[in-house]
Order: structure tokens, then C-alpha cells, then sequence
């Protein structure tokens, strides 16, 4: 399915950890407008501090512009705890009790409130637009998105010497495969955001119109405009 926007930015941001620091700097600097569409690409969770501080911050988002949620991996493996022990400890080894100790030091699936569930569950496998296909990790170049494999969309990493334009010719914004250099990488017909921000990276945003670029680290420091903030194609702009 195809959504057609308004006038309005479109916003995507990457991977964003649990990074809240991050994220409400990006945010500050954006200044979120009412015609705005942000895009999340999926891991808000896990690995930083502030899991809860950020799904309360996209919360508050969602009342000022259009919000869309795609899910990642770590989602994924969040929903998938309720299942069985086993599940539940495979998240938890992959970053899942930093999200939990995030509402409490030693917290349960029990302590993670309904409205954050309820935001979790709703978030999407991809996002496409008459220019744009937005996912958390991968895709078939020459498979419709919406019969893609979730295995491809949630879990797959981008082989920047590999991968080919998706047939529909439109750009491709993806996270998940992380650049250890912190860059963003731009290949023309794919772009990846996932500059490793709870790494000591940065968190990344793009509006993909203008290809106007934000950075702020995990500790809430806005990368300064003279720095390099790509690889590729992308144009420097604050």
C-alpha cells in the first residue's frame, strides 16, 4: 500500500536504542511541525538506558504531527517474550533488561504499561510512499513489499556490494545494519540511518525531501554541521 503525504516533512529517523538523551535532542532541534511525518525504523528498544523515556517521548510526538512506527528486530523480540521462557531470555540477552530496567532495576514484562504496549503493537513491517520505501532492515529487489519476508524486513543485513534498487525505482531508508564508522550510508537507490547510537555513535534523522541531516549523540550533543555525517551521495545540511 501506497500512502500519499501532504505538504509536510518527511522525517525518518534511525535505530534509536533506548538512546533517550538522543532522541530529545534530535527532536529539540527539528522542532516537529503539525504537517510533519516522522518515521521510526524500528529498534527504539534495548541496548541503552532510557527504553521507556522513549516510547514516552514518541507518545508525546504523536499528539503534535502524524507518527509511523516500523518494526525491528528487537520489537519483534520483545512480542515474542510472552511466548515462552525461552523467548523471554533470548531478549533479554540481546538488550531486553536494559528495557526493563528502564521502568524498574529488575523489572518484569509486568512493568512495561499498556500504552507503550499498545504503541509497540502497532507499528509496521515497511512504509511506502510515491517516492520512498521505508523499512527496518532489508529488502528483495525485485519482490512487491507487501510480500516480502518478514526475515528480510526485520532481520536481514544490507551487503552494500550486493544489494540492487528495489524494481519499483523508489529509495529505499532502512536502519539495522549498523555503520561502524557512524556514517550514514547512501548508495542512491538505498540509504542507511543506523549510525550506532548507543554505540558511541550518533542518532541519525533525514528528511527525505531536502535531505536535510540531524546527528546528536547518546549523551545529547548535536554533531556540529562542519563534520562529516556521510558516506555517498548525501548532501551536508543542518
Amino acid at each position: 500500500m501506497t500512502t500519499e503525504l501532504g505538504d509536510g516533512r518527511l522525517i525518518a529517523i534511525g535505530d534509536v536504542h533506548g538512546c533517550g538523551h538522543a532522541l530529545q535532542t534530535l527532536l529539540d532541534a527539528i522542532a516537529p511541525q503539525d504537517t510533519d511525518c516522522f518515521v521510526f525504523l524500528g529498534d527504539l528498544i534495548d541496548q541503552g538506558r532510557d527504553t521507556s523515556t522513549v516510547l514516552e517521548e514518541i507518545l508525546k510526538l504523536r499528539q503534535k504531527c502524524r507518527v509511523v512506527l516500523i518494526q525491528g528486530n528487537h520489537e519483534e523480540m520483545l512480542l515474542n517474550a510472552h511466548e515462552n521462557e525461552g523467548s523471554l531470555r533470548y531478549w533479554e540477552n540481546c538488550g531486553g533488561v536494559a528495557t526493563l530496567n528502564s521502568y524498574r532495576f529488575g523489572g518484569t514484562l509486568n512493568d512495561i504499561p499498556p500504552e507503550h504496549w499498545e504503541l509497540l503493537r502497532s507499528a509496521l513491517p515497511y512504509y511506502e510512499t510515491s517516492e520512498f520505501i521505508l523499512t527496518h532492515a532489508n529488502y528483495r529487489p525485485d519482490v512487491p513489499m507487501d510480500e516480502q519476508e518478514s526475515y528480510q524486513l526485520r532481520w536481514a543485513l544490507l551487503e552494500p556490494d550486493d544489494i540492487k534498487p528495489h524494481y519499483s525505482g523508489k529509495t529505499v531508508v532502512l536502519g539495522h545494519t549498523e555503520q561502524k564508522d557512524s556514517e550514514i550510508l547512501d548508495l542512491g537507490f538505498v540509504i542507511c540511518i543506523d549510525t550506532a547510537c548507543w554505540r558511541h555513535g550518533w542518532l541519525s534523522a533525514i528528511e527525505l525531501h531536502s535531505r536535510e541531516v540531524w546527528q546528536a549523540s547518546r549523551w545529547g550533543m548535536m554533531r556540529e554541521a562542519e563534520e562529516p555525517t556521510h558516506r555517498g551521495m548525501l548532501p551536508l545540511a543542518r
